[in-house]
């Protein structure tokens, strides 16, 4: 960047976790919600969990779009762009009347979300290296766990204030503050290039050449299949928590914050460690092995009491799995970045598309699969968690051999 951000680190995590906050807020705030939308619509409660997918997939484009043309264009101009398509989608979605006009309107709204949120990580690239970076996107991760904390508590207020429609009123609403702190505090760099066949071309080049840095997929990788076991549980949560434990969706939002109260702890823990002296790829790996242990134990207990566990127990495995992303994503996000300088944009962008594909994809074959048990979700979280780690093994490995 030409200028430099008029904030100290602090401020700045602030300003960019506002701006990766879209993604838990267009998710998690409408959880609660989600038997309640299924019964406006007058459709089966799977094709709004499968709305959820595709809203990822819509996320992921974006990422690409948006990474890629930010390098070109500067991080400031996709930002607004993401996030004026953003608001746009949300104030249509409080007017949808059909299944249809959610998954088409979801969509468009989650392509501006991802060209808006992917421009965090970039921003961060651009001003930090190293352990410095990942100091920064674990204060951003400290930051944003409000987010999906307060989000479902939110969600299930508006819904009894004012049904399921105010949700996205609010989603609105915070999308146009999030532009008005951007435009107001994020420095606009020159252009550098025209988007034209030659910038599309660059594009793929610079996709490419990420993909062909074999030390990097591993942690893309991971970061994507961890992510994934996480989004199984976003998907299929509502269903299990409500549907066959009866939680409501209040009680059902309280449940889910404590996955949240988890993910921070085990964020300020990453903060304290990095600011210590340790390193991003050690710290990594006790939330694999954390990771891998909450999901075993999970399905064992799931098997071991005929598909029904105790909730205490079912939603402790859930709190350590899904707080585990507390010290894997800044981590991983770290040790990618870390290999790219003059295309931090593009990898960046390739970084959280290839995660929010991964965990759409997992989220929709939790749908397919779906027995009306918990053996799905359990079942599933295990094996997105196993195959992030056989990836990142065969990927990246040596990350870890010293000298």
């Amino acid at each position: 960047m030409e200028k430099k951000i008029p904030l100290g680190n602090r401020q700045t995590a602030f300003l960019l976790a506002t701006l990766t906050a879209i993604m838990p807020f267009s998710v998690d705030a409408y959880l609660p919600a989600v038997l309640s939308l299924a019964d406006d619509l007058h459709v089966n409660v799977h094709l709004i969990e499968k709305s959820m997918s595709s809203f990822m997939f819509g996320v992921a484009f974006g990422q690409l779009l948006g990474g890629a043309v930010s390098d070109v264009k500067g991080r400031k101009t996709v930002a607004l762009a993401g996030l004026a398509l953003y608001a746009a989608a949300s104030v249509a979605l409080t007017l949808l009347q059909s299944i249809d006009q959610l998954i088409g309107l979801r969509l468009i709204q989650a392509f501006g979300g991802g060209m808006a949120a992917v421009m965090a990580g970039a921003v961060v690239r651009d001003f930090y290296e190293g352990r410095e970076a990942a100091q920064m996107f674990a204060l951003i991760g400290i930051v944003m766990m409000s987010a999906p904390l307060v989000a479902p508590m939110l969600g299930s207020a508006l819904q009894q204030l004012g049904g399921w429609r105010l949700i996205f009123a609010f989603l609105a609403a915070y999308s146009i503050t999030v532009f008005l702190l951007v435009a107001r505090f994020l420095p606009k760099t020159a252009a550098k290039g025209r988007i034209d066949r030659a910038f599309f071309g660059g594009m793929i080049r610079r996709y490419i050449q990420v993909l062909k840095t074999k030390s990097a997929l591993g942690f893309l990788f991971f970061q994507a299949f961890s992510f994934g076991s996480m989004f199984v549980f976003l998907t299929e949560s509502p269903f299990v928590y409500m549907k066959l434990y009866g939680l409501t969706p209040h009680a059902y939002a309280w449940a889910f914050g404590c996955n949240i109260i988890t993910m921070g702890t085990f964020n300020r823990i990453t903060a304290w460690r990095l600011k210590n002296g340790s390193n991003a790829e050690d710290i990594l790996l006790w939330g694999l092995g954390i990771q891998l242990a909450a999901n075993a134990a999970l399905l064992g207990a799931v098997a071991a009491f005929g598909g029904m566990p105790p909730f205490a127990l079912a939603a402790a495995c859930a709190m350590l799995s899904v707080g585990t992303q507390g010290l894997v994503t800044a981590n991983t996000q770290a040790c990618f970045m870390s290999r790219f300088r003059e295309i931090g944009g593009s990898a960046n962008a390739l970084l959280m598309a290839s995660t929010s594909m991964i965990g759409a994809g997992m989220g929709w074959l939790a749908t397919e699969l779906h027995n009306g048990t918990a053996y799905v979700m359990s079942a599933l979280m295990l094996c997105a968690t196993l195959a992030g780690c056989v990836l990142l093994y065969a990927f990246s490995r040596n990350a870890w051999q010293k000298g």
